[in-house]
């Protein structure tokens, strides 16, 4: 059997385990290829997967992130192989449910991963972790040089999160890197307590601090929030690249097992089209 793999949308550090899982388990028995869409042409191309690498957990992943197909591109991609399985994030999951999951001849398998933790009936996503821990490793470095510094007025440091964070995410950030966090549907007492809380924080030892927001609420934090303050303010940009790390942490390692399992299962027993969900139970499949 030719089984595709194709990337959309979002492509964690932890994907290259769940393509080096399959390469293991199913390239001496089925024809296992990478799936690539050119971004300017539309031309589609398929590559072998091959076991070729000494480093497979700590290299580069062997696939890289495809352009989506046009609208009415989709099925006539995919026959190309018998059975697909599609990685990709929330975007991805409406294409795959509208192009291909409920009119096409291919067997398809949608495994979800997002740095947002975003997809809807997962309890759980690939690659959040690892962005959450990217983001409070520069956090905390950055503290780590504000702090041996002395200034004027204590100092606000921000950190403007790119992509769709959720409020989960910027707290889940906040906490785990002893800051704040803001986010625009704040109403005007919880935005007075934030100010509060960050005014607060300052003391004789304790001179600085950060706050995280997304970026497209950056002016919005600004104005209600920094400017309201008389502190001395600097912000950086997280961009996605950055979210995606160089390695996954362990949480992400064991959802990516699970994942690999999961996908090894559908394509083994040759089941219908349908979705992988991470639950906090475990990984399951899920019908179309």
């Amino acid at each position: 059997m030719k089984v595709g793999v194709i990337v959309f949308g979002s492509l964690p550090a932890g994907v290259k385990q769940i393509v080096y899982k399959m390469q293991l388990h199913l390239a001496s028995k089925h024809e296992l290829v990478g799936m690539e869409i050119e971004k300017d042409s539309g031309t589609a191309t398929y590559r072998e997967l091959n076991i070729n690498s000494d480093a497979p957990y700590l290299s580069q992943t062997m696939l890289m992130m495809s352009a989506y197909p046009e609208d009415n591109k989709w099925e006539e991609i995919f026959s190309a192989v018998d059975a697909a399985v599609v990685i990709g994030n929330k975007e991805a999951k409406e294409k795959w449910e509208a192009h291909l999951a409920g009119r096409s001849s291919v067997r398809s398998l949608f495994v979800p991963v997002s740095i947002y933790n975003d997809m809807e009936g997962s309890d759980s996503s690939l690659g959040y972790d690892t962005a959450v821990n990217s983001i409070v490793d520069n956090i905390l470095r950055v503290k780590d040089t504000i702090n041996s510094l002395k200034y004027d007025k204590p100092r606000l440091f921000g950190f403007s999160i790119d992509g769709s964070p959720s409020t989960k995410m910027l707290k889940d950030i906040s906490i785990a890197g002893d800051g704040h966090y803001f986010v625009p549907a704040a109403s005007e007492e919880e935005i007075l307590s934030l100010r509060d809380r960050i005014e607060n924080s300052f003391t004789e030892w304790n001179t600085s601090s950060v706050i995280v927001y997304s970026k497209a609420s950056a002016n919005e934090a600004q104005e209600k929030v920094v400017d309201q303050l008389n502190v001395d303010f600097k912000y950086t940009e997280i961009d996605e690249a950055l979210c995606m790390g160089t390695n996954p942490t362990s949480a992400d390692r064991i959802i990516a097992n699970g994942l690999a399992v999961e996908i090894l299962s559908w394509v083994q027993n040759e089941q219908e089209t349908g979705q992988v969900a991470v639950r906090t139970d475990g990984v399951a499949f899920l019908k179309k």
